[in-house]
């Protein structure tokens, strides 16, 4: 998929629209979209070849209205999102030139891209990015790798590769250990209840879990076959077959938010046509993870998007607790004046617990964090002040004293 690319005419044309104040409504732009004939349907060609061009158009005007950064690290999200609904932000275009070279159909058009809807869009998109900006993530996923007589061993190859694949797409990975003490590993295992999922997010301070199994089967050599096995009888190639099943849970809520699972054949996935079979089966193992986790980081990714992107336009699930209650009934009192005071953001309002002096609900509320803790910060709930005592991604403290 082609990266978007900024040039320096391009931040020299947004510099000149900023500085003469009212942005335009639409932007021209001249593009060329090409299309293999195939069978020799030409009018094929010519409609492949005007959706190129018009994406080409929405392309250069997206590349122009945010920053290089965005584009270099969310280029995927940009992608989904914007460019794969981009004919409906051209509002007219006219073909220019048509022509057929070499069995490819080129075609020329002069596009009228509007800007009201795509900047609304992309100011969407950007706020999404924000929030990835800040995901954290812990990975508890038991490993086991059955060997070719049958013994089973536990190994880190997955979890390894999936660390190193979310740290590249920007998330921070948080230690597992926090947790192990509340969860067990064990074969099979790809559920977590709400209350574990909240417990795992209160411990590790993560906002997501990425939860489950992955077995490898290490396949003994096949004499007979050519190439596994030298003339000496010594093993050649290293095959490792296996799967995966994980779930992605969000902590706030404790609820799942997809399963992600496959299976690996290394033959099938012609793993040894790099030559990473002729080591050994801890090497096929890692370059069979290597592949499947970049497919595992995208998989996660989707639903995690779509979860923001539902918190951005439905508000964002939300754990409060409250500390200085004097009982339950003080509990129901102060849900009724966070109601008045949230009425704008305020969604939806949970039921709550008391103990030990701490109230405690969740509440889904449109806005950041930051809105929320500016919002409660300073009223006064029977004469005590509401103060703001700790602020997570989805979760906040509040403490009232006189």
């Amino acid at each position: 998929m082609k990266a978007l690319k900024l040039t320096v005419v391009s931040w020299l044309l947004v510099a000149t629209a900023l500085a003469a104040g009212k942005q335009p409504d639409f932007v021209t732009q001249e593009v060329t979209g090409e299309a293999a004939i195939v069978a020799g349907d030409t009018d094929k060609a010519v409609r492949d070849a005007r959706n190129a061009a018009l994406r080409e158009a929405v392309e250069k005007v997206v590349g122009v209205r945010i920053s290089a950064q965005t584009l270099t690290s969310n280029n995927q999200l940009i992608q989904d999102k914007i460019l794969s609904r981009s004919d409906g932000y051209v509002r007219k275009y006219d073909i220019v030139d048509r022509k057929e070279e070499g069995g490819v159909m080129k075609v020329t058009l002069r596009a009228q891209v509007g800007t009201t809807q795509l900047d609304k869009d992309l100011q969407a998109v950007q706020a999404l990015i924000q929030q990835l900006g800040n995901k954290k993530l812990v990975i508890l996923v038991y490993e086991q790798t059955v060997t070719p007589d049958q013994a089973s061993i536990t190994s880190q190859t997955m979890s390894t590769v999936l660390t190193e694949a979310f740290m590249k797409d920007g998330w921070t990975i948080i230690d597992p250990a926090f947790a192990m003490g509340k969860v067990r590993l064990q074969p099979g295992a790809t559920a977590l209840s709400n209350a574990e999922a909240k417990e795992i997010g209160d411990l590790t301070k993560a906002d997501y879990i990425l939860y489950g199994n992955v077995t490898y089967q290490q396949i003994a050599p096949n004499k007979k076959a050519w190439g596994e096995v030298d003339d000496q009888g010594n093993q050649l190639l290293f095959f490792v077959s296996g799967g995966y099943d994980l779930s992605i849970f969000e902590t706030a809520s404790g609820s799942q938010l997809a399963k992600v699972s496959g299976g690996f054949d290394n033959k099938q996935n012609n793993v040894g046509e790099q030559g990473k079979l002729t080591v050994s089966y801890e090497r096929t193992a890692y370059e069979v993870a290597r592949v499947r986790g970049e497919k595992v980081v995208a998989e996660v990714r989707t639903p995690v998007v779509a979860y923001l992107n539902n918190a951005f336009f439905n508000g964002s699930r939300v754990s409060m607790s409250v500390v200085g209650l004097t009982d339950y009934a003080a509990v129901q009192g102060f849900k009724k004046v966070l109601a008045k005071e949230l009425s704008s953001g305020l969604r939806e309002l949970g039921q709550g617990t008391f103990s030990g002096g701490k109230g405690q609900f969740d509440l889904t509320f449109l806005g950041t964090m930051d809105d929320l803790a500016e919002a409660v910060s300073g009223k006064t709930y029977k004469g005590k002040k509401v103060s703001v005592t700790g602020v997570g991604n989805s979760t906040i403290e509040l403490t009232l004293a006189r």
